[in-house]
């Protein structure tokens, strides 16, 4: 692996350094071997890195440091009518593929239209009547009842050209090896241990000095000594004890930016019978030290925040002050939970039928922080008698055992976005949920809820326009999670890079948060950091 990264880096100019107009990227994909694989339209992570957003767009961004506002990108503007039944969305007059032709409306009819068609591709379940092209630069969405909460995941939905897809048997499995896309970079070069990417020199939006995109497989172990020679420029992985390891060492030239993102959960697989009893999921949620988490794994700026998934801090006018504050740590109280569902606390072990409770708790294996995390928290479950098998697994495996539903334990991300219903819906409808015979399960319900109430309430968010409504009704979903403890919230999540400014300045941070830096965070944001790079002299 590593004689394959200098080859590549060898033919691709050398080291990243701004007089090549070169910059090395660990995009933390956490693949160790990276697949011709294009395609922009799937949600399972097969895809490799620099499809979305370096050759791929959506139509808007949600830009979560501004509240969940808007952004254009592939489309200029939008207008959701009154009653919330029709959309309309203009698409960028400057905008093109990179094979020099325009994008246009009948490519986002095209795009919608497939998505709509393929289950396996609509992860966040969008739902319209009709979807047509009026003139080449304007598009509009009907809906039979209102569309308040799908304007958000129609926006961030990613575009593909007719032209090149009208004719694949199956997008779903369509690995798109030579991508023509509306993003700033073309394809220039792939290798199982890099992928690299050229700037397009008819680019429409912006104006990027970065000539040379590379995205290779990066060791963890190594990353920091990469960052302070100027080999890597930026990284989107977890660095642990960031401060003291890396930017105390020479904070001139090192630096970070991780800003609140979203929340991290630790979710049961409701089907598996143990996991169904309530006081069970009270004793986990019970015996989780928080805080302990955050200090020996969680990343820069993290805490421990409600168990509605929702930060105080970002989305504290959806949540219920009641729920603010999180979940305190009590293992007496967990062991009562842990009683009232039926076990026996004998030699340190929670027995019923004479068996030893055990748990499966699976995570991937390339991310040696979330191992390290899956490990504590199996230490911490062990004070009242849970035992956790930890199983990290090779990302392809995870993300089909995931959605199989062969595991007790998993734990992930869930982005904010316009509006909470964007993390709950696909999180807790139960058309996501899969089947309980091993039917595949889709983003985000990997815990395989399905609730009749938790159903009716997201429905009637969808089809409220007024915010009063949804503060409402959002606060009755987070009462059924606050009280069902579906999911545990471990605390929110950061994202964001750390950076060298060895070759390149004007990366953001604390002083100037202009944009999340994650080179894998979704719409404009990191376009927009491209954009504001300037190479050193």
């Amino acid at each position: 692996m590593v004689l394959s990264l200098a080859l590549t880096a060898c033919q691709d100019s050398g080291s990243a350094n701004s007089s090549s107009g070169s910059l090395m990227i660990n995009y933390a994909s956490g693949k160790t071997v990276l697949q011709r694989n294009f395609n922009p339209l799937t949600s399972t992570g097969d895809a490799s890195p620099g499809t979305r957003i370096y050759m791929y767009q959506s139509l808007m961004g949600v830009n979560v440091l501004k509240g969940g506002e808007f952004e254009p990108w592939l489309a200029s503007a939008q207008k959701l009518s009154a009653d919330g039944r029709t959309l309309t969305v203009d698409i960028e007059k400057k905008a093109t593929w990179s094979d020099g032709t325009p994008v246009t409306a009948a490519d986002v009819v095209f795009t919608f239209e497939l998505v709509k068609r393929t289950p396996a591709l609509n992860s966040s379940g969008v739902s319209f009547s009709s979807v047509t092209a009026q003139g080449q630069k304007t598009v509009v969405f009907q809906f039979d009842k209102p569309a308040f909460t799908q304007v958000a995941s129609i926006l961030q939905q990613y575009i593909v050209p007719e032209k090149y897809w009208a004719n694949q048997k199956d997008p779903v499995t369509f690995t798109n090896p030579d991508p023509v896309g509306s993003g700033p970079y073309t394809l220039k070069r792939f290798d199982p241990q890099q992928i690299s990417l050229t700037l397009r020199n008819d680019y429409w939006r912006s104006r990027i000095q970065v000539k040379q995109i590379r995205l290779p497989v990066v060791n963890s172990a190594t990353e920091i000594s990469q960052l302070t020679s100027g080999q890597e420029d930026l990284s989107g992985g977890a660095i642990p004890n960031l401060e003291k390891q890396y930017v105390d060492k020479d904070p001139a030239k090192n630096g970070y930016f991780y800003p609140t993102y979203g929340s991290l959960v630790l979710v049961f697989n409701h089907d598996r019978g143990a996991l169904k009893d309530l006081h069970l999921r009270k004793a986990v949620e019970l015996a989780i030290d928080r805080p302990q988490l955050i200090q020996l794994v969680t990343q820069l700026g993290a805490t421990p925040i409600s168990q509605t998934g929702l930060d105080a801090a970002t989305q504290g006018k959806w949540l219920d002050p009641a729920y603010k504050d999180a979940v305190q740590t009590d293992l007496a109280a967990a062991k009562s939970q842990l009683q009232q569902a039926g076990y026996t606390l004998s030699d340190g072990k929670a027995v019923k039928d004479g068996k030893q409770l055990t748990l499966d708790y699976i995570e991937v294996a390339e991310f040696a922080d979330s191992v390290q995390r899956a490990r504590i928290i199996a230490d911490q479950l062990g004070k009242i008698g849970i035992k956790v098998n930890v199983q990290p697994l090779a990302s392809g495996t995870y993300t089909d055992t995931r959605a199989k539903g062969d595991f007790d334990l998993a734990s992930y991300g869930l982005a904010y976005g316009a509006v909470p219903w964007q993390v709950y819906n696909p999180l807790l409808s139960s058309q996501f949920a899969g089947t309980e015979k091993g039917g595949k399960a889709q983003t985000n319900n990997y815990l395989r809820w399905r609730d009749p109430s938790t159903d009716d309430l997201l429905n009637q968010l969808a089809n409220s326009g007024d915010e009063q409504t949804q503060i409402q009704l959002t606060r009755k979903l987070e009462k059924i999670i606050v009280d069902q403890v579906p999911f545990v919230t471990l605390s929110n999540i950061t994202a964001g890079c750390a950076w060298s400014a060895r070759n390149w300045t004007g990366f953001p941070d604390k002083s100037n948060p202009y944009a999340i830096c994650a080179p894998w965070n979704g719409g404009p944001a990191f376009e927009n950091v491209l954009a504001q790079l300037k190479p050193v002299k």
